[in-house]
């Protein structure tokens, strides 16, 4: 049987399955490039790509060495021997997984010698999936040998082969193309960045994913497009979907007109980046069953059974134990103290936010002026959100912009405003009560999704349900200061109603005031746990 579990997978075999799933965990860690930047990840419990990517591939030449020596493979415990046409595809595959080995520390980086790396490393990663996969007897093994995709739990084969892409911008931007359309130019964009995004493939890259995002807009614009895709939902499930599909256009939005400019700019952790918001632009779309459908996905009793055609994905990263973050391939980000304040804030903030919108849907909480002090605190929540953020920069940025600077958390807090404003205005409606609950459950997911990958300072989890900054820790107690105004009384998110914020704050002025445990408001407005300023 494949395991998943980085440990397990990592030791001398010679199943063809368990070293595809291993080349497979490269392969991913390549989209966007590989970085090794050290210096930015002490405390922080992340491990520079390049380094594990040679890992893994160290593991693949040795295990196919085995496989060679003796011209067998074992699959479930069953010994297969090879014939020399498939002993020859890997004994060329051995040799190009060394050349891997001798490029990926010098693809780090946007030096004519990094770029020329990277470009070797895309080419060769795509040879060894094209040669494996269109061998007959091996592509055979390997199909009846599928394991379960530790990230959204559909089936994935060793060596599998990219996402089917579609370089021809045009079929993204026509009027009516649908989400696969779509989709297949965005994986000609993620395919290329396989080893690394350059001076020599930004244009076409960026080309494709401005297409990407002509299109989106083009669906979220169109009410009947919508309609199609969110055919049998919920009013509630149809808003959920649609904040899904904003949090992807948002995602493609920020690729452009950030992270592009990253690679462009030479930014040591603009692969970090590029990575994490390709693979979760991904990951929405085939974890939300109706756009994982239109995208051409199978969907069965409500989840995707296989991976979408459009916006196709990347086989899993390889775990820790027990499919356990801790020991795999990515680990959850060890936040510092300032940090661990933050993200307390953030998911205490998120489910009373959560909580405030469903009672406002529900008609328990009534009148203008409580709704206004809602819109202030989802107001000042994002601000929390965008400024702490921006103030980090470096490997937290990377990880996490597409969540806090532009993207998840944007959305959410966007469409609560828009639906607590109509609510206000036109009173309850079906379609704004919907949007409304929608809304607090992305923030719920937001604050999650922080509980799964992060670990608050000594190494302590969070928990993702708490309505208190104490709580948000387990065991309680590990924040230590608090960065917005609370209620005294039940110690949960709520800002006092601010002025009109308009002091601008530096860069350096931010963190000085995190450190000093306050951070800024909205428009970089400085305010702190105790007071408006």
């Amino acid at each position: 049987m494949t395991s998943t579990e980085r440990p397990t997978a990592l030791q001398l075999t010679t199943d063809l399955s368990q070293i595809g799933a291993v080349f497979n965990d490269a392969v991913r860690l390549s989209d966007g490039g590989l970085w090794d930047a050290p210096i930015l990840t002490v405390g922080n419990n992340q491990v520079p790509y390049e380094q594990t990517y040679v890992t893994d591939l160290h593991a693949v030449q040795e295990d196919i060495g085995s496989i060679l020596a003796t011209g067998t493979t074992t699959a479930n415990g069953i010994t297969t021997t090879l014939n020399n046409v498939e002993i020859g595809v890997l004994d060329m595959v051995s040799s190009q997984v060394t050349q891997l080995i001798a490029d990926a520390p010098g693809s780090v980086g946007n030096t004519p010698t990094a770029i020329a790396d990277q470009l070797a490393i895309h080419t060769i990663e795509s040879q060894i999936l094209a040669e494996v996969n269109g061998n007959t007897g091996l592509h055979g093994i390997l199909a009846g040998l599928a394991y379960t995709n530790t990230t959204n739990g559909l089936l994935d084969v060793g060596f599998q082969n990219l996402p089917k892409a579609d370089a021809n911008v045009n079929h993204a931007t026509a009027l009516g193309a649908t989400l696969v359309q779509i989709g297949e130019v965005f994986n000609a964009a993620s395919d290329l960045a396989t080893g690394g995004l350059n001076h020599s493939n930004i244009g076409t890259f960026n080309a494709e994913m401005v297409a990407v995002n002509t299109g989106l807009n083009n669906i979220l614009n169109s009410p009947t497009a919508l309609a199609a895709i969110e055919a049998g939902e919920t009013p509630t499930q149809a808003a959920l979907t649609t904040i899904h599909l904003e949090t992807v256009q948002q995602e493609v939005s920020l690729q452009i007109t950030d992270f592009d400019n990253q690679v462009l700019n030479g930014s040591i952790t603009a692969p970090r980046s590029t990575n994490d918001n390709l693979l979760d632009i991904i990951d929405i779309i085939n974890g939300d069953p109706n756009l994982a459908a239109a995208a051409g996905a199978t969907v069965v009793n409500g989840a995707a059974t296989t991976s979408s055609i459009g916006f196709g994905e990347f086989p899993g990263y390889l775990t820790g134990p027990g499919g356990a973050k801790l020991g795999g391939t990515i680990e959850q980000f060890q936040d510092d103290q300032q940090q661990t304040n933050f993200w307390s804030e953030f998911i205490a903030g998120a489910n009373d936010i959560n909580t405030k919108l469903n009672q406002v849907a529900d008609g328990v909480l009534t009148g203008n002026c409580n709704i206004t002090a809602l819109e202030q605190e989802i107001t000042a929540y994002t601000t929390l959100s965008k400024s702490f953020d921006a103030s980090q920069g470096g490997i937290f940025g990377a990880r996490f912009d597409n969540e806090l600077l532009q993207g998840t958390e944007s959305v959410d807090s966007s469409n609560a405003l828009t639906a607590l404003n109509s609510i206000m205005t036109h009173g309850l409606t079906l379609a704004n009560t919907a949007q409304a609950k929608a809304a607090g459950m992305g923030f719920v997911a937001d604050a999650n999704d922080v509980s799964g990958n992060n670990l608050a300072i000594g190494g302590t989890t969070y928990n993702g349900a708490s309505l208190t900054v104490a709580g948000a820790t387990t065991p309680g107690g590990v924040a230590t200061t608090t960065m917005i105004n609370q209620n005294p009384n039940d110690d949960t998110f709520t800002p006092a109603n601010p002025p009109a914020l308009t002091t601008l704050a530096s860069a350096q002025q931010v963190q000085e005031l995190i450190n000093h445990g306050t951070v800024i408001g909205t428009n970089s407005a400085i305010f702190t746990s105790d007071h408006w300023m």
